[in-house]
């Protein structure tokens, strides 16, 4: 083989592995889209056959009456976001959620019960990240929720008020690394989002849920952390609740959450739908401490990821995001202030505490799923 026949060769094998590489990373990211989608929508895919309630535009929440359980629809799930402050300065994170699943239709008692309930927390302090998840099936005590008095529980986490109203109530939470035992109270009114609690979650396709928002909440109490000291702390804290009964649809991918406490009375609620087969879906809204919501628009609100971090496994996290809602003099730059949140609870998510520079300079929380 001459010099002219062995550079010919070499080319040729260049450009053959150069494509058999290409079609290697394509089919590996396809495959990784494949296992975000189904991974998901296994667990918490379309109704299909099972007959739920549907969520529709002509239904109005009403409190405190909403605030009941609604076995009717396949899913429900109430969230509290907790900034708070010890007597030392050093501040804490905390959020908490309980949320209902039914696994089909029929109404059934003990281990034949439907219901799944599953209850996950993360406290993110100055001596790091701690989470405990839990996860039972409803019919035999060991999970559950009743509305007069409230009261949701799982195992010996529990969240109970008084009266039908969950505002003021308490939440114990136990698990090996920390406890907490906090009070909250009411210190603005509830909000109803969307069209009379109708959220929507894509224009184009059947994706809505009912939600109700609290942002306006004291909170104070107690904190054992893993150093086995205890410290009181106070501070303000978010309540959200949502139902329905189709939780992520078929070609659901993931979604960006995002709550910022633009100042004392006045918060911004920001949500990223993601879809395997159509565009991410945006929805805003501005929450005054008197209830009053501001619906924003699709196509009045700018969301942008504009850094990504890698973590072990190979998810790509987005840790920095810009927001700009110009009607609202509203123009944001969030940075994540850790990298390490990444929590493997039964949807692996990145979540924990952020700060902002440009309009307003404050906090906020986000929530990162399908990466």
């Amino acid at each position: 083989m001459n010099r002219l026949q062995k550079l010919i060769f070499s080319c040729c094998l260049v450009v053959v592995v150069a494509v058999s590489f290409v079609g290697i990373l394509k089919e590996d990211e396809q495959r990784i889209t494949r296992s975000k989608t189904s991974h998901i929508n296994t667990i918490f895919g379309s109704p299909g056959k099972k007959v739920f309630e549907p969520v529709l535009p002509d239904r109005v929440v009403t409190l405190p009456k909403d605030f009941r359980f609604h076995p009717e629809y396949q899913h429900e799930w109430w969230q509290l976001v907790t900034k708070l402050t010890d007597e030392h300065g050093q501040t804490y994170w905390m959020r908490w959620r309980f949320f209902r699943y039914a696994s089909d239709d029929r109404v059934k008692t003990g281990w034949e019960d439907p219901q799944i309930y599953i209850s996950n927390v993360v406290l993110t302090s100055h001596l790091g990240m701690f989470t405990d998840q839990r996860i039972a099936r409803g019919g035999v005590g060991q999970a559950g929720g009743v509305s007069r008095p409230f009261r949701v529980w799982i195992d010996d986490w529990s969240w109970r008020s008084l009266s039908n109203d969950p505002m003021p109530g308490n939440l114990k939470i136990s698990t090996e690394t920390f406890n907490v035992n906090l009070q909250f109270e009411r210190n603005g009114q509830y909000a109803v989002i969307g069209e009379n609690g109708y959220h929507i979650k894509h224009d184009l396709l059947p994706r809505a849920s009912y939600a109700i928002e609290a942002p306006f909440i004291k909170s104070s109490g107690q904190i054992s952390l893993p150093n086995g000291k205890s410290f009181k702390v106070t501070g303000n804290a978010w309540l959200s609740k949502e139902w329905g009964s189709e939780l992520v649809g078929g070609n659901y991918v993931g979604e960006d959450n995002f709550i910022v406490r633009l100042s004392e009375k006045r918060v911004l609620m920001v949500s990223q739908y993601r879809y395997k087969d159509n565009m991410p879906f945006v929805s805003a809204s501005v929450i005054d401490d008197d209830g009053h919501v501001t619906t924003i628009d699709n196509d009045a609100i700018t969301l942008k990821a504009l850094k990504f971090t890698e973590f072990n496994g190979g998810a790509r996290v987005p840790l920095n995001w810009k927001i700009s809602i110009p009607s609202h003099d509203i123009d944001l730059v969030i940075k994540a202030g850790k990298q390490v949140n990444w929590v493997n609870f039964v949807v692996p998510q990145w979540q924990g505490p952020v700060r902002t520079r440009g309009s307003h300079i404050v906090s906020g929380y986000i929530q990162l799923s399908g990466y």
